[in-house]
């Protein structure tokens, strides 16, 4: 059996992945895009992304729904669940997390349909093996037909008098133990679930997450998921990179996944008329509205205005936009 290997980086909203701004070494998005358009932007060269945002507020269903609609069908989203069920509430089923759990799933559910991927439960830093019988319940009650991955982040988890428990509970409810790479826990690649699921963190300092994985210590992980792949029950690997400042995430990402032997896509080489139409914006009247059903490169017919980057005609002298005179 074939493993799916999808790779791709925790959040894609951030400004300093942006180009011709100070703060960016690696440069990730164009400088002409839009806020709105990084997502769409992300999709032509990524095949999966890690929504992040969900940690910290339950996302509208619009939000999710236009998500959806700015990928290509094949896309995959993961997605955290919110804090308030992790750290809050801390899965304590007498406060009533279902209650906003069972929602937010529908939520997600509905707006992602086949684009849903595994939901990360991250648990707080000391949700220690003292709730084991809470998280046991958590999983009783977990809906079967949503990925679930854990990020443990106290070592009680994973010390060895408890780590044969800890994984033996994730196998019986087929969920997967995230791997992590970081400074205090273990970079252990234990196999619990028909899936697995990888966060790089980075060994940076204040904080860990500030930091760049050089390609030696890449081809290390290169060797780890080589052998977690002989693992013949293993459907899927997914790995994100969460260390986003300064656009390290999506250049970390694109080097594990070349050194993987995955196509990649330059950044440089996007479609920018496909980013355009994915994010809702590209011109109502399409060429291909007129010349029939034959296949047409359009880059041969369209360019785009230098002072406001909106699309016009070859032979147009005027930018309907902004008024500028067009460059011959």
């Amino acid at each position: 059996m074939t493993v799916q290997l999808l790779i791709g980086t925790s959040g894609f909203g951030y400004s300093d992945w942006q180009a011709k701004n100070e703060k960016t070494r690696l440069p990730f998005y164009p400088s002409r895009i839009g806020t709105h358009q990084r997502l769409a932007f992300y999709s032509e060269i990524f095949p999966t992304v890690e929504i992040n945002t969900s940690f910290y507020s339950f996302p509208r269903s619009s939000v999710v729904c236009k998500w959806a609609t700015q990928v290509s069908k094949n896309f995959i989203f993961s997605f955290k669940i919110p804090q308030a069920i992790t750290h809050e509430k801390k899965l304590d089923f007498n406060k009533g997390y279902w209650e906003e759990l069972r929602p937010f799933l529908d939520n997600m559910q509905t707006g992602l349909h086949t684009m849903i991927g595994p939901a990360l439960l991250q648990l707080p830093p000391k949700f220690s093996d003292k709730y084991f019988k809470r998280l046991e319940i958590f999983l009783k009650y977990w809906p079967t037909d949503v990925k679930l991955a854990i990020e443990f982040r106290d070592m009680s988890w994973v010390e060895q008098k408890r780590l044969k428990f800890t994984l033996d509970l994730l196998r019986q409810y087929n969920v997967a133990f995230c791997i992590v790479d970081e400074p205090l826990l273990p970079p252990i690649t234990p196999i619990t679930a028909d899936f697995a699921y990888i966060r790089f963190h980075g060994h940076g300092l204040r904080p860990w997450y500030n930091y760049q994985y050089s390609l030696k210590e890449l081809k290390i992980w290169v060797l780890k998921i080589k052998k977690m792949k002989e693992n013949v029950h293993l459907k899927e690997i997914f790995g994100y990179f969460n260390n986003h400042p300064a656009g390290s995430a999506p250049a970390n990402a694109r080097q594990l996944a070349g050194l993987l032997g995955q196509k990649l896509v330059k950044p440089d080489a996007v479609n920018m008329l496909n980013v355009r139409k994915r994010a809702g914006d590209a011109p109502q009247h399409s060429l291909e509205t007129f010349i029939g059903p034959v296949s047409v490169n359009l880059d041969e017919y369209v360019r785009y205005c230098t002072d406001c980057g909106e699309i016009v005609l070859k032979d147009d002298l005027f930018c309907e936009a902004c008024g500028s005179k067009l460059v011959s």
